[in-house]
């Protein structure tokens, strides 16, 4: 069974088109969704999976941001590769920086969304916590809580956002995480591409 897995902020707010997208996969057979309120995203994404993987016939966690929306096809699709961590990508603001959701070759910072996207599957070093599906054996080799942001002191800013921590801590427990850039997904709270 896959289960889609939204983190949504204490308030329960989820873009009604990402709750569209989530409930017409979830008629599919063996998919089901549900979401996690809490105050930080990878608070809500550790407790999603926490409690998903109470039931022993869950295979694939699929995330999706609740104001992501992947395109119909993205699902099936990332299933299809048979990988641990696969994901699509968004378009997303870091820094004043319009960037994608993922890192290559151990960039420090996001892709720009000046770059030319590869045509194909694609190895990456980090990737964006929404539109990712991950198998449940990467959840049972590391060790929880699986997402987590840290902060600077000295300003309150992200050090490390918690999909860095845990595209850091897959790579490092030896598995590859790889991007599909033909899955493009619309995320609304961070304009059009």
């Amino acid at each position: 069974m896959i289960v889609i897995g939204v983190p949504v902020p204490k308030n329960h707010a989820i873009d009604v088109r990402t709750a569209a997208y989530c409930s017409s996969e979830s008629m599919q057979p063996g998919v089901k969704w549900g979401y996690c309120a809490s105050k930080e995203c990878g608070v809500g994404r550790s407790t999603f999976v926490h409690t998903a993987l109470k039931d022993p016939e869950v295979t694939h966690i699929f995330n999706i941001d609740s104001d992501v929306v992947p395109p119909p096809c993205a699902l099936k699709r990332l299933l299809d590769y048979d990988l641990p961590i696969v994901a699509g990508i968004y378009p997303t603001v870091t820094k004043d920086r319009k960037t994608w959701s993922f890192k290559m070759n151990g960039d420090a910072e996001w892709q720009s969304r000046d770059i030319s996207l590869p045509e194909s599957l694609t190895k990456v070093t980090a990737i964006g916590g929404s539109t990712v599906l991950i198998k449940r054996e990467v959840f049972e080799k590391l060790e929880k809580p699986w997402f987590r942001a840290t902060y600077r002191l000295e300003d309150g800013n992200y050090a490390i956002k918690e999909d860095e921590y845990f595209s850091f801590t897959a790579r490092n427990a030896g598995y590859e995480l790889f991007i599909d850039p033909t899955i493009v997904c619309r995320h609304y709270n961070y304009g059009e591409i």
